[in-house]
């Protein structure tokens, strides 16, 4: 039987097929994307002048505006706002997720039910998606398989990272539709070194963004601090 592939190899695999669904998404998603910015701008305004004119009024009252604020959330224009606000960002979300899903169905199912029985990643990086006897896993096996998939990611890719700690590397996904992921005919059990490159690549932007994240609140915390010095 074929050698399990690790669990870096796989993630490694995924993470490059997940730009090709992205990539298709935009088009697909960009007036969805214009009309969210728009309605998100104009409700924004909404909250900002209500704020603007119940500040007038708190003034006008003798009142801080700051002390105010706390009864604001009883005030319908505002609660309005924020709920055209919110439904705005659900049913673009809601789009997006859709798009996404259906998107990456395809890609997934289509390639891993061809004769590759793998998606381009994985074939690039030298794997296979069979049965867990080993024979080639039909186009149903195949579709349950992905959405096998849907439990992992409400567990927070627990599920997924099963396939990290089992002897036979197999992921919830894999346990619930009777397939494996494994080394493909003649593929070596070291990682290719793109797959290492990719997977570097990934940590040194991930890195890059925390260090801009920690940056940014640094500066806000120093110049806290700074204001507060007599």
């Amino acid at each position: 039987m074929a050698t399990p592939a690790g669990f870096w190899r796989r993630y490694a695999a995924w993470s490059l097929d997940a730009l090709a669904p992205l990539a298709f998404s935009v088009p697909l998603l960009w007036s969805t994307g214009q009309r969210m910015l728009a309605q998100t701008d104009l409700h924004l305004s909404k909250l900002q002048l209500r704020m603007f004119e119940l500040a007038d009024v708190a003034i006008g009252q003798g009142r801080d505006p700051l002390q105010a604020m706390a009864g604001w959330t009883h005030d319908p224009v505002l609660r309005a706002a924020l709920l055209d606000l919110s439904r705005a960002w659900l049913h673009a979300a809601l789009v997006a997720a859709l798009v996404l899903f259906a998107l990456s169905a395809a890609w997934w199912i289509a390639f891993e039910a061809s004769p590759w029985q793998a998606t381009p990643g994985k074939r690039l990086f030298g794997l296979q998606v069979s049965r867990h006897d080993g024979g080639r896993p039909g186009p149903g096996r195949v579709a349950l398989r992905f959405l096998a998939g849907i439990p992992s990611w409400c567990l927070l890719h627990l599920g997924h990272a099963m396939a990290g700690w089992r002897a036979d590397q197999r992921a919830l996904h894999d346990l619930l539709s009777g397939t494996r992921v494994v080394l493909a005919p003649g593929a070596g059990a070291a990682m290719p070194p793109g797959a290492r490159r990719w997977l570097w690549a990934q940590a040194i932007v991930l890195l890059a963004a925390f260090a801009a994240v920690a940056t940014f609140y640094a500066v806000i915390f120093f110049e806290a601090l700074a204001t507060g010095l007599p």
